[in-house]
């Protein structure tokens, strides 16, 4: 897998049959990854992202879901997984240029409303990423 590839967002939307809601975001993120040797800080935050919105799904549908007897323990870790997200997305965004990094820090980690919507479309995009790289690595 080729996060370097130009075309590399683009298969995983053909793949996913889903729209990348912050591609210019997500393309920040895969240079600085690319750019520093972090392949495996970005794997892990595709993986947390994955869980999160996981979580999300599960504590939607939590009413009509016998299985889940504690929803306050969903909560807790969804809120304890995103904190961690976080602390991923901060790190790598560390290695980046400064307004990159002020950009994010507006955009995702000064906590407002709308910047919990923007965080919660990024890691949903991160999932999308996550299953594509998931195909690929069952491909070859």
């Amino acid at each position: 897998m080729n996060l370097d590839d130009e075309n590399f967002l683009v298969k995983v939307e053909e793949f996913t049959s889903n729209q990348i809601q912050r591609k210019d975001d997500i393309k920040k993120i895969i240079d600085v990854v690319s750019t520093h040797g972090n392949e495996d800080q970005f794997g892990s935050l595709t993986f947390t992202a994955k869980y999160i919105c996981g979580m999300m799904r599960v504590l939607k549908s939590a009413p009509g879901i016998p299985e889940v007897n504690s929803v306050d323990h969903v909560k807790n870790d969804l809120n304890e997984n995103v904190k961690k997200g976080m602390e991923q997305l901060k790190d790598i965004m560390s290695l980046s240029d400064e307004s990159d990094q002020e950009y994010f820090n507006r955009t995702y980690f000064t906590l407002t409303p709308q910047n919990f919507t923007n965080l919660t479309h990024l890691f949903s995009d991160l999932e999308l990423v996550k299953k594509y790289i998931n195909y690929t690595k069952r491909k070859s």
